[in-house]
């Protein structure tokens, strides 16, 4: 005869309280080049994986909540949400000018040449082995091309292509370092130097041309037959212009961490609670008072004692506030450059972190501690090459 289970006096132990909060950038910059999209589907992917986690370790009780972020923070629930019956409520980004960031056909470009940027860069584009240059004229008259790379006055021509054929995708660019772009006005132009001759490089050539001055880009298409010059754009710098640079729309992260140390004040959390999760995910950087909102996290013990986690969307991220959020030099931010990235950390964060910290006794030799709880979390799985994957190579972030 099967002997039966002692009967714990006074009932089963009621499940402890776990509170899995989001974080989410919902600033301008998000709404480019999919990435509210790319999280929006993330977030919904994962939770019947982070239910089958729940249903597995049913002494936690998980509860969860999103906040959003941008120019000011508010949640998207009122009260937090039992996982079995919480929904993922999609996230919309800022309207904010499309022209307030590069695109990725610029971007991509970019970063693979190692351009520079800084309060003023220009940047050409085109799609042959022509040589087209990128001409910028100074405040003080001074010009930059091919054959004055620098100038004076800290301006650079760092990419320069295609003076032998090497690329049907090249790039050129111009850049001051921030703090060093001089005021007055500044001319833009497109000279088309030479047709190599080779297929596919029938003029006239089609070109795009990106102005970013402090923080705000122009983009400019046209063509231009061999030997021609054009004048693209003339704009004029100033210090009023300077100050109000950044526009990639607001990133109050700051307010979203005072925010969500609020509902983590003892008063809100029972004492059998288990650490809460804490879940970050920005593509940018701070634009309040960042240093005042994590200050009022920590001072909270259940902010202490959070699982922190920060996920990085693309490479301007800012990941020096994403790591102090952590708070543990062991733990670096997730850098997710494209969507199936990004739906793995996402995964990983409601799932195998989830785990760890609802069932804290099932520990494994080489798991760190994560933030300043006593909870072992598993390494993150690396991230997806940008090249793998349906779509991926031109959703690169």
């Amino acid at each position: 005869m099967t002997a039966e289970k002692p009967v714990r006096p006074g009932g089963a132990l009621a499940a402890r309280p776990l509170h899995f909060i989001w974080i989410c950038d919902c600033s301008g910059s998000m709404g480019f080049d999919g990435k509210i999209q790319s999280l929006n589907a993330a977030g919904r992917d994962a939770l019947p994986h982070m239910r089958r986690v729940a249903d597995e370790n049913p002494n936690a009780g998980v509860l969860v909540r999103t906040l959003r972020f941008s120019r000011g923070a508010c949640w998207l629930q009122n009260q937090p949400v039992a996982l079995d019956q919480f929904q993922w409520t999609d996230l919309v980004g800022d309207v904010v000018p499309r022209t307030a960031a590069f695109a990725a056909e610029f971007r991509n470009r970019l970063d693979r040449e190692g351009a520079q940027t800084g309060d003023v860069q220009v940047s050409l584009i085109w799609n042959n082995y022509n040589d087209l240059d990128l001409h910028v004229i100074c405040p003080h008259d001074e010009e930059i091309y091919f054959g004055h790379p620098n100038s004076d006055c800290g301006g650079e021509l760092n990419v320069d292509m295609n003076v032998s054929p090497t690329s049907e995708e090249p790039v050129e660019n111009i850049y001051w370092p921030s703090g060093g772009a001089p005021q007055g006005r500044y001319k833009v132009y497109v000279r088309h130097y030479r047709n190599h001759g080779l297929p596919r490089c029938e003029d006239p050539t089609h070109f795009k041309v990106a102005v970013k001055m402090a923080g705000l880009i122009e983009e400019f298409s046209d063509k231009i037959l061999d030997g021609q010059q054009k004048l693209i754009y003339e704009f004029d710098l100033d210090n009023k212009i300077l100050a109000n640079k950044g526009g990639r729309g607001n990133t109050d992260m700051g307010m979203a961490l005072q925010m969500t140390a609020d509902v983590l004040r003892m008063a809100s959390m029972p004492e059998r609670a288990l650490p809460p999760v804490l879940v970050l995910i920005s593509d940018g950087q701070p634009t309040d008072n960042f240093d005042k909102g994590l200050q009022s996290l920590l001072a909270q013990l259940w902010g202490r004692k959070a699982v922190r986690i920060a996920i990085a969307i693309g490479r301007d991220a800012e990941l020096e506030p994403l790591q102090r959020f952590i708070g543990n030099t062991e733990r670096a931010p997730l850098l997710a450059n494209n969507p199936e990235t990004l739906v793995k950390y996402i995964k990983w964060a409601s799932t195998a972190v989830l785990k760890s910290v609802s069932a804290p006794a099932n520990r494994t030799k080489g798991e760190a501690v994560a933030s300043g709880a006593n909870v072992m979390i598993p390494e993150a799985p690396p991230p997806v090459p940008s090249d793998v994957g349906p779509g991926s190579a031109g959703d690169v972030w």
